[in-house]
């Protein structure tokens, strides 16, 4: 939605149509506001992963570094662009002061090379990438599946396994259909996620090894296993 409607005011600008300029504008508006709002309450509504695991992945700061990015450039639009909804609305004339439409348009056409940024961390971050990578994890006097699960898992999946009472993450716990499942169907989830009912489990695939994905879940299965 944020995509078609800059792409219109873009057109509109180029135009130097006020009236197209201002209904793209409202639509404009209307789906940053739907898009930040819905991230910003995943983010901290806890609908989804715990802060922490948004936080501790340096995509999710260059994500953050654009969206501050084109907030600031979307300064000078709304600068200009908002004093003409209320000139509309008293009906009264709109008069574009020289220079202001070539203005608006670059703004505009810088914001949108953000807005695509942002949609590429999202999707990174949503498959695990940029989180601290396992061969660190490995090196500490933690076993290597324990190490990894403590850097890529526990965040979501809690260090007691239960996910905060599975409302962040499944309890591997109290729900012990995950980990009677084959080796083969585990790992197929390790490496590609899966959408359940307490959010998205990033796909680790293209973070973790094969060997450090068998490492992490043995070492789930010794840890919140049935023969603990």
């Amino acid at each position: 939605m944020v995509f078609t409607f800059s792409g219109l005011r873009l057109k509109a600008l180029r135009a130097n149509d006020v009236e197209a300029t201002r209904a793209a504008d409202n639509g404009n508006g209307i789906g940053a506001l739907l898009l930040y709002g819905a991230g910003f309450f995943r983010l901290f509504g806890g609908l989804e992963k715990p802060l922490g695991f948004y936080t501790q992945n340096p995509v999710f700061w260059v994500k953050m570094g654009l969206l501050a990015l084109a907030s600031v450039l979307e300064l000078y639009p709304q600068y200009v662009v908002l004093p003409w909804h209320f000139r509309h609305a008293r009906k009264q004339p709109i008069e574009p002061k020289p220079g202001q439409f070539e203005r608006l348009y670059t703004c505009a056409l810088l914001e949108l090379p953000c807005m695509v940024g942002i949609v590429i961390c999202a999707s990174l971050m949503a498959r695990g990438i940029g989180l601290p990578s396992a061969a660190r994890a490995s090196t500490t006097a933690q076993s290597p599946g324990q190490a990894i699960y403590a850097t890529h898992c526990q965040s979501c999946h809690q260090a007691d396994g239960r996910g905060v009472g599975g409302k962040v993450a499944a309890s591997f716990v109290d729900d012990p259909r995950i980990l009677a499942k084959p080796d083969a169907d585990l790992l197929d989830t390790i490496a590609k996620g899966k959408v359940g009912p307490v959010g998205a489990m990033p796909a680790w695939g293209a973070t973790l090894t094969e060997e450090h994905q068998r490492q992490v879940l043995a070492y789930i299965r010794v840890a919140f296993g049935p023969q603990r």
